[in-house]
């Protein structure tokens, strides 16, 4: 037996075993992939999601603001607590962008009760003042001086609803507790 024998032999029996519509089977299978349409059509949705989404992603303004509202929140409570455990009266200065908490000047052992609010409140880890300044482009409204006395109450009158953004500080006159909404 030659070779070419032994190659009609072998498609004899193919053509005798297989059916008709399994001649493909043996054809060798085109290679899995993406078309070109399908590969463009995904990257422009890419691109647009990208355009889209991305802005909103790298926005912290949001989080500035509430980082910063937090903060002053903060402030306000530890002045009402300074005020309360020394027994003199303790001034938190805001303006738009900015925050001080006071005192004023100690006479002796004494609480002065007038004068300049010209002692800053020192951290209390002892590594600075109670300041601070809000993140470029947020700002809190109203300016005000809130005074606690040694009680922890408001005493320079009923302190404004303080805003920033969406977000807001209020105090309560009597016991001075500071919420943030």
């Amino acid at each position: 037996m030659n070779r070419k024998s032994h190659r009609n032999d072998a498609v004899d029996f193919l053509s005798v075993v297989m059916k008709p519509s399994d001649h493909n089977a043996l054809a060798i299978p085109r290679s899995a992939g993406f078309t070109l349409v399908e590969l463009i059509t995904s990257i422009v949705i890419i691109g647009i999601l990208a355009a889209v989404v991305g802005p909103r992603m790298f926005d912290n303004t949001a989080v500035s603001t509430r980082g910063y509202i937090d903060e002053v929140a903060s402030a306000l409570r530890y002045a009402n607590s300074i005020a309360v455990s020394s027994g003199c009266a303790t001034a938190v200065t805001l303006t738009t962008t900015d925050y001080k908490v006071w005192q004023h000047p100690a006479a002796g052992n004494t609480c002065a009760l007038g004068g300049a609010w010209s002692t800053p409140v020192q951290r209390i880890d002892g590594q600075g003042t109670v300041t601070g300044n809000a993140p470029a482009g947020i700002t809190l409204s109203p300016a005000t001086q809130i005074v606690f006395d040694g009680r922890g109450a408001v005493i320079s009158g009923a302190p404004p609803t303080l805003t920033s953004g969406t977000h807001t500080i209020k105090i309560d006159v009597v016991s001075g507790m500071v919420t943030v909404q």
